[in-house]
């Protein structure tokens, strides 16, 4: 096990040395520029601009000079300065911000299992009842809904129905006053975690479905095991490790919406700082954010690997 980890954790590097390469050549090439962008050069003004913005953070250079300074940095811990004012470092920004997108992704991941692993257990074992049909319309329902459409109408509806919105004007942080916020980070987490609980709910299903009829499943029953015990021991742990490979997959999912749910409900997190950098066409600043994302991923799928271990002890490494 401890090989194992070390392996993995040793590939870390190489993995996110081969995705800040990527990005970076695809931000190379984008069209437009982020001197013109964040010199705020439009019309009649100094063409001059443009060539002073570009020759003060080095944008003039080429393109494997300008990646080598930043990966350089980023090894050091500096991930370089926000091309657009307040111009201040990238790496003081992510710090500011992770803790509220973490916090809503965690949250998102919890309720996704909860309602999803629920209705899934509630399905398979009422299955073929009217219970386990209208649990299977909600799930396909759930899967179908965007989620944006979903947060405009959660924003929107109580709005015109009480005269009240969940959209919050003014930022609470955890640590300020932990009941404000989560009653602004759960509406966000629920919507997120509409679709990723369906998807975990038609998983469950099916993968007690297929152990329901199993050997051992009918040993235990004969040997006159409460039907409870059955279930929950036998059936169910016996089903976790699809479930939990695709609630792993989920939370890169959950951070790719949560830069759509960040902005719709004004969340100060990664996800809005990063569509922030990319209208701005500041390529650092959406370096960094996306390659935290992308560290973020990496370790979850890694936890997901050793968690096998705990659901199944046979599993080895």
């Amino acid at each position: 096990m401890t090989g194992y980890i070390v392996r993995r954790l040793i590939a870390v590097p190489l993995m996110m040395l081969a995705i800040s390469f990527i990005l970076f050549m695809l931000l190379f090439v984008r069209p437009g520029s982020a001197a013109f962008a964040a010199s705020g050069f439009v019309g009649d003004n100094d063409p001059k601009a443009v060539e002073r913005f570009e020759e003060r953070y080095g944008l003039n250079r080429p393109w494997y000079a300008q990646y080598g300074d930043w990966l350089w940095n980023a090894v050091q811990g500096d991930l370089g300065v926000r091309l657009t004012p307040p111009q201040d470092p990238v790496t003081d920004k992510i710090w500011e911000r992770l803790p509220n997108t973490v916090e809503v992704g965690l949250l998102t991941v919890v309720l996704s299992a909860i309602f999803g692993i629920t209705i899934g257990v509630l399905s398979a074992v009422r299955r073929n009842s009217i219970l386990d049909y209208v649990l299977r319309t909600v799930a396909i329902a759930g899967i179908s809904v965007p989620n944006f459409w979903l947060a405009i109408l959660v924003l929107t509806l109580p709005a015109i129905w009480w005269q009240w919105t969940p959209f919050a004007s003014v930022w609470v942080s955890f640590t300020d006053n932990p009941l404000d916020n989560l009653a602004i980070v759960i509406w966000p987490a629920m919507t997120l975690a509409l679709a990723s609980a369906a998807g975990t709910a038609r998983l469950v299903r099916t993968s007690m479905l297929e152990v329901f009829y199993s050997d051992y499943v009918r040993t235990a029953r004969a040997k006159g095991l409460q039907e409870r015990r059955v279930i929950w021991s036998h059936v169910f742990r016996n089903s976790l490790i699809p479930v939990i490979t695709l609630i792993g997959l989920q939370f890169g999912a959950v951070l790719g919406g949560v830069v759509i749910a960040e902005v719709i409900f004004g969340i100060p997190g990664l996800g809005s700082l990063t569509l922030a950098g990319v209208l701005a066409q500041d390529y650092p600043l959406v370096l960094g954010t996306i390659c935290i994302f992308a560290l973020l991923f990496v370790l979850v799928t890694l936890a997901v690997d050793l968690l096998y271990t705990v659901v199944d002890p046979r599993i080895q490494y």
